[in-house]
């Protein structure tokens, strides 16, 4: 016999959050009465699993991608009336694919996200190395407001060939994306 699986009752809020399905909402500025936990861990590998099974409905992880907030170490699921925490084992991201465009200064770093998010290593998108709680140094990029993503090993293995010693300080490294220089040392300075 097996037990029907429901996800908390989000329907209705989730549907009218499908206006803004090519925006980001504004979850930063919700303030909802409701306050809870919800059984959703978000994976190290970016696998979204709901009371110990697979998410498998892509449209609905993305959905809940873009209502995600975090407040300092914690993250939550916000629409307008409800307010859930989840827990993420490292980060909600994790970049999936890259593409690299011109070279030099002038290079732009395209990432896309296991969840749809495509954007340029930038001011607004700054990669940097983080250091986890196994003391091992990991490449993380901004998403958007505070949230990260940790970049694959495959694709920092290709963003490797494009790592180079810093112009400004000798034995340092990084890499140019959108006319930035971005530096990838461990201690990040």
């Amino acid at each position: 016999m097996t037990s029907k699986r429901e996800l908390p009752n989000f329907s209705q809020e989730l549907r009218k959050l499908l206006k803004y399905e090519n925006q980001m909402p504004p979850v930063d500025q919700w303030q909802p009465q409701r306050q809870g936990t919800v059984e959703i861990t978000i994976k190290r590998d970016g696998a979204w699993w709901f009371q110990n099974a697979p998410m498998t409905r892509e449209a609905t992880i993305q959905l809940f991608s873009k209502i995600l907030l975090k407040e300092e170490d914690a993250y939550f699921l916000v629409t307008p009336a409800e307010k859930m925490q989840l827990q993420v084992e490292l980060l909600p991201f994790v970049v999936r694919l890259m593409d690299v465009q011109g070279d030099g200064e002038q290079q732009r770093i395209l990432f896309s996200t296991n969840v749809g998010d495509t954007f340029e290593v930038s001011e607004e998108h700054p990669i940097r190395m983080l250091k986890s709680d196994d003391g091992d140094f990991l490449p993380v990029v901004r998403v958007r407001r505070n949230l990260e993503a940790l970049v694959s090993r495959q694709v920092y293995y290709e963003l490797a060939e494009f790592i180079q010693e810093c112009p400004d300080k000798a034995g340092h490294f990084g890499l140019w994306s959108c006319g930035r220089f971005f530096l990838m040392d461990e201690d990040g300075h």
